[in-house]
């Protein structure tokens, strides 16, 4: 797992630019936290990305121009138990796969 936090001026859009460039890839979010820090907002981000995944994500957040700094770590260990949290427990919504198989 790979934290990232992300800086941005809080424009209209630009959280959900952020939060896109991951879903559209496919990558799951046990854990994601916006707050505002300063004159700026942080998006807190918990991934599991390979370095390719990882570069291709700062690339597009860079190109998104109210995002100002991005920073990739060791993730907290609040982080971590939030996302374990989030993953153990049972999903009321059904999956992509069954729900355009018309099984849902």
């Amino acid at each position: 797992m790979q934290a990232f936090h992300i800086y941005y001026g809080n424009t209209q859009g630009t959280l959900m630019r952020i939060l896109t460039a991951v879903s559209r890839r496919g990558i799951d979010m046990p854990y994601v936290h916006a707050l505002a820090v300063g004159g700026r907002h942080r998006a807190d981000l918990l991934l599991e990305v390979n370095g390719k995944q990882s570069g291709q994500l700062c690339r597009d957040w860079h190109a998104i121009v109210d995002v100002s700094e991005i920073r990739t770590g060791v993730p907290s260990p609040e982080m971590i138990e939030h996302g374990e949290e989030l993953a153990a427990r049972p999903s009321s919504a059904p999956d992509a796969r069954s729900a355009m198989a018309g099984t849902a």
